[in-house]
């Protein structure tokens, strides 16, 4: 399936890591209908999943190339080094990922920095699971469970769900769109093991340096402005009627028996 072929001056153990990871990932792909494989423009892989919640998500797959040096017998050699980059998109709809429409988002996640020398096939299986089974993985990433729960006519403005609030399309500019990863140094030995890899805690919300909390506590002040002219068009909530509240306390036992 994939075609994408290892740089040359990776040794035969980081070689072989990276084929079983792949193996992995078709296996954990071919046991789940919810879930495609298929080749992105690197030739790498690219997942779409359904989750639990009928949303959908794409990860994506990008090989970043930098300039680096490795020892070759005593001697330093210059090398095109690969780090990893996955994106995560999400929509509502399923056309929304294949036509890259305005209401397709994006997810701000990552590996944790100790799970990036993990094969990469490994690091796309484990986060294909994360969202495959979304409404429990919304539970600790606070970002995801955001998305799910807003509808599919507010996430045309939208840019990207971060870890600190929602960022709209309007405050970023050609610089965010792209931003530069920061990389940490890893050791050349690639380990490998069937049962390394786990969807618990290998992958967090990743932060983002823009003003969306400000962006999101305007949002919910102009909500709140709107239920209080609501409210004082002389329309009476039921709450505000005892008669009602104890109507309801009382199903609420009832349905405790």
């Amino acid at each position: 399936m994939v075609s994408w072929v290892p740089p040359g001056h990776w040794p035969k153990a980081q070689r072989k890591a990276y084929a079983r990871s792949v193996e992995f990932l078709r296996s954990i792909v071919n046991d789940s209908p919810q879930l495609t494989l298929r080749e992105n423009m690197q030739s790498l892989p690219e997942v779409t999943v359904q989750g639990l919640s009928r949303r959908w998500y794409r990860v994506n797959t990008h090989a970043q190339y930098i300039q680096d040096f490795i020892d070759v017998n005593g001697e330093y050699r210059e090398v095109r080094e690969i780090h990893w980059q996955l994106n995560v998109e999400a929509a509502a709809w399923k056309a929304d990922l294949i036509h890259r429409t305005p209401f397709a988002v994006s997810l701000c996640m990552h590996p944790r920095h100790q799970s990036r020398s993990l094969p990469i096939g490994d690091q796309i299986a484990a986060l294909a699971l994360a969202l495959r089974n979304d409404k429990v993985t919304a539970m600790r990433i606070p970002l995801l469970a955001q998305f799910i729960v807003s509808p599919r006519s507010a996430l045309q403005r939208v840019y990207q769900f971060s870890e600190e609030g929602v960022v709209m399309e309007d405050d970023i500019g050609p610089e965010d769109a792209y931003p530069h990863l920061d990389y940490e140094d890893e050791d050349d030995h690639v380990p490998y093991d069937d049962h390394i890899w786990y969807e618990d805690g290998l992958f967090e919300p990743e932060t983002h340096e823009h003003t969306a909390t400000q962006i999101e506590n305007m949002q919910l002040d102009d909500w709140m402005e709107r239920q209080e002219r609501e409210a004082s068009e002389g329309r009476k909530s039921w709450h505000h009627d005892d008669e009602e509240v104890w109507q309801l306390e009382e199903v609420l036992r009832r349905g405790r028996r």
